[in-house]
């Protein structure tokens, strides 16, 4: 099991704590092992953690939103995959690309505290398996295919292979066949190293 995160404070003497997968929130906790600027997206909203303290966007000291809007016009492959898509407005592009892009809650900071940006590697926010911009837009360094993340999340729910190719409607060496691939493309030895994989990532 992960070792729990303190990252943040929401209110008073409320912590946030991530543990790879959830954040949940505990009471008298000393804060402070947080550092940098987390980015996320929760309920339809872009927010951001920094300094232990959680904040909407727009609260945000316009520095920090500066730092954020100047990373998205930046990011080159996004911009590209934007245009290809139709997306050329200010405003649809960069709450597409928070979403997406930053919009994972996870232990690695999104901006350092010299302003390096680092997208999410994958967004466990999203649940969305049927996503046409999946491996495409979002979780670029994974490059996982939306299938990919349907058949690890079957098998990270313990489901036997024959079972989880059931419940997503392949033949069970169809799930072999997408495990080899998968352990060769996550560099896992193994399947349980796979389904670790798969949980430290957050799918």
């Amino acid at each position: 099991m992960k070792p729990k995160i303190l990252i943040g404070i929401i209110s008073g003497d409320q912590q946030i704590w991530f543990d790879g997968n959830t954040w949940n929130h505990y009471n008298q906790i000393p804060a402070g092992l947080f550092t940098g600027i987390e980015c996320f997206w929760s309920n339809n909203e872009k927010w951001i953690l920094r300094d232990g303290i959680r904040m909407r966007f727009d609260d945000a000291p316009l520095k920090i939103r500066n730092m954020i809007v100047d990373a998205f016009f930046n990011d080159k492959p996004a911009q590209d995959y934007l245009k290809k898509i139709g997306i050329t407005a200010f405003s649809e592009g960069f709450e597409f690309w928070y979403r997406c892009r930053v919009g994972a809650l996870d232990n690695t900071p999104d901006f350092s505290e010299d302003g390096k940006f680092t997208p999410d590697y994958f967004n466990n926010s999203c649940t969305n398996y049927s996503c046409p911009h999946r491996g495409r837009f979002c979780s670029v360094a994974a490059g996982l295919k939306n299938y990919e993340v349907e058949s690890l999340a079957e098998l990270k729910n313990g489901f036997t292979i024959e079972e989880a190719a059931a419940n997503v409607c392949v033949s069970a060496a169809g799930m072999r066949s997408r495990i080899e691939k998968l352990k060769i493309k996550m560099d896992a030895r193994n399947m349980p190293h796979l389904v670790a994989k798969a949980v430290e990532m957050g799918i």
